[in-house]
């Protein structure tokens, strides 16, 4: 089983929220890549299936940027009620807490590193919007 990405970025905005994170759209998009590994890591599944592609600021949900694109750099602040089960949304929980607190460009800074997925693909422009495959991912960023 697994989520819908949207469900999950919304689920990572109300956390934000009520912890009173201020949250914009391109530390969204990175916590998503990062929520996706960790939970990889532990469960050995697929959080979601949406793939990231990617972009020159880094990994990127299309159907989740552009959901809350409006906000541009604006703090996304939202409380949805999610259908996350409850023992994934306490994992999830602590994931989110770990990476909140990281400004935008140290996120876009840690999907950034030489040789990782995002990295593999994008090579230099090249591979702008291209999708990253989550075989590419786990390999490169879930060992």
């Amino acid at each position: 089983m697994w989520y819908d990405a949207k469900e999950i970025a919304k689920y990572v905005i109300t956390v934000c929220f009520t912890k009173n994170i201020l949250i914009s759209n391109l530390q969204l998009q990175k916590m998503l890549y990062f929520l996706w590994i960790e939970y990889w890591k532990k469960k050995k599944r697929k959080l979601f299936v949406e793939e990231f592609c990617a972009w020159q600021l880094g990994p990127v949900i299309p159907e989740v940027y552009y959901e809350y694109c409006s906000y541009a750099g604006r703090a996304i602040a939202e409380y949805y009620e999610t259908s996350i089960a409850e023992d994934d949304k306490k994992m999830l929980y602590s994931i989110i807490l770990k990476y909140a607190y990281y400004s935008a460009s140290k996120l876009v800074d840690m999907t950034h590193k030489k040789g990782g997925a995002w990295d593999s693909v994008y090579q230099d422009g090249k591979g702008n919007r291209n999708v990253i495959p989550f075989e590419l991912i786990i390999a490169k960023e879930a060992v």
